[in-house]
């Protein structure tokens, strides 16, 4: 089996192939109007007829609605509706904010408003950078959305048909980009003398750059985000040394494995948890195979969105025999809508040479739920949570839960370069074009 990634000489290989299929793409995509994306989108509102009338908005996980928010200029109340599982406020940036809400809670703010355009988000740590932001225009007839709705379209705005495609082209073309860092690096174990298998994780701050450009406070396991990816046998004797930099307590949990329960890493139920500058070690037997993960058990909202995550493989003498064996973790949260780690386009292809079996190893660490959409080519879904299944299935979007992981195999029998994305589309692409959840397998 390969682990595939990307070499220099690969990438440099794919640029050129890869950049004129999504050109190609773009034209499309540039074509079709703002006003139907945006009506597709929801961020049409129901906007203030008059002063004091109220404007619904709805927060949820993580998203505000509606994206764009109408509402006329002077007294507005903003009447706020919390679906989430979680707690979130609503906040005007720069005029005023709404008391934490709770889950299925509601709250009002009434507030003066000049004409103008406002930024609203959720002030809870990581929740406007994985997706509560909104656009809120005050004045004009707010009853309707101009026709001309590129005028508040991100980096469209006012842009005609052609410029717009020039620039979502213009982005597209840097895939695959380069970022500095790469996360689920396989590390290697340290073989001790009774043949146990010994690795070694330290969860620290760092920053990371998900995208060109962009880079994010994160947490991390051995300096990258994902963790280094563990492979195990089934009977094997595993060590898992975790040492602890952050400023903060933190646990690990090995999310599906089969443990004695004093190694299931949840502080206060089955050990302590591991304070700033002190280690932990966790020791069993391998008893069951299969796609897992781990990840910190310890104010998980904030360190599992924020780096601390990865990837547990353990082979299973009944797997099939694949040319390209492939882990994609999922994320959203503080760094954004990333797969391993990145955000489109610093993105990896999935690279396969034609007639090559593909395996694809799902495994979603968010806060949402991401359907997993292959263009092209069919996915065989062989595996649920770490086993196999009795009867595969096949599919072209696979729903992937958080804490949920799907093996799949794809027969690479097409050539070309296919777009490979979250079917969430706003975790997808947006008024700037494609971004977050978008790779491609490459079939060359």
């Amino acid at each position: 089996m390969e682990d595939q990634r990307l070499s220099d000489r690969t990438r440099l290989k794919l640029v050129w192939p890869v950049a004129s299929f999504f050109v190609v793409i773009a034209f499309g995509v540039g074509l079709v109007s703002m006003a139907a994306f945006n009506a597709r989108a929801g961020t049409v509102s129901s906007a203030a007829s008059s002063e004091g009338d109220a404007v619904d908005v709805e927060l949820g996980d993580l998203f505000i609605k509606p994206a764009m928010i109408h509402a006329p200029d002077g007294t507005v109340t903003f009447k706020v509706h919390n679906s989430g599982g979680t707690q979130h406020n609503f906040v005007i940036e720069g005029v005023d904010s709404t008391q934490m809400i709770d889950p299925d809670g509601t709250a009002e703010l009434t507030v003066d408003l000049e004409p103008g355009s406002y930024q609203v988000i959720c002030a809870v740590p990581g929740h406007a950078d994985g997706g509560m932001r909104a656009q809120l225009m005050v004045g004009g007839d707010s009853s309707t959305v101009s026709s001309d709705v590129g005028s508040t379209s991100g980096g469209m705005q006012g842009m005609s048909a052609k410029e717009m495609v020039a620039h979502d082209a213009e982005r597209t073309a840097m895939f695959p980009a380069k970022t500095k860092g790469r996360g689920g690096v396989p590390l290697a174990p340290k073989i001790l003398s009774d043949g146990t298998k010994r690795f070694v994780l330290t969860a620290d701050e760092v920053e990371w750059e998900t995208e060109p450009g962009v880079v994010k406070q994160a947490m991390a396991y051995n300096g990258m985000i994902p963790g280094p990816e563990i492979r195990a046998d089934l009977g094997d004797r595993v060590e898992i040394v975790l040492h602890n930099k952050l400023e903060e307590p933190t646990t690990l949990h090995l999310h599906g494995m089969t443990l004695p329960n004093k190694m299931d890493g949840v502080p206060a139920i089955t050990q302590d948890a591991v304070m700033p500058g002190h280690s932990f070690t966790y020791r069993f037997t391998v008893r069951n195979s299969g796609s897992n993960m781990y990840h910190s058990h310890f104010n998980a909202v904030a360190q599992v969105p924020g780096g601390l995550l990865g990837a547990v493989i353990i082979s299973d003498p009944n797997d099939p025999q694949v040319d390209v064996d492939y882990t994609m973790v999922l994320n959203d949260g503080p760094l954004g809508f990333t797969l391993n780690g990145k955000g489109f386009p610093a993105t990896e292809p999935i690279v396969a040479e034609k007639g090559q079996l593909v395996r694809i190893r799902f495994m979603n660490e968010g806060l949402q739920i991401h359907p997993m959409h292959l263009h092209g080519l069919p996915q065989r879904v062989i595996a649920k949570d770490g086993h196999l299944l009795e009867h595969p299935y096949t599919a072209d979007t696979v729903l992937v839960a958080p804490g949920e992981r799907y093996d799949v195999l794809v027969r690479a029998d097409a050539l070309g370069t296919w777009a490979f994305h979250c079917h969430v589309l706003t975790h997808a692409e947006g008024p700037d074009g494609m971004f977050g959840m978008v790779t491609a397998m490459v079939v060359q």
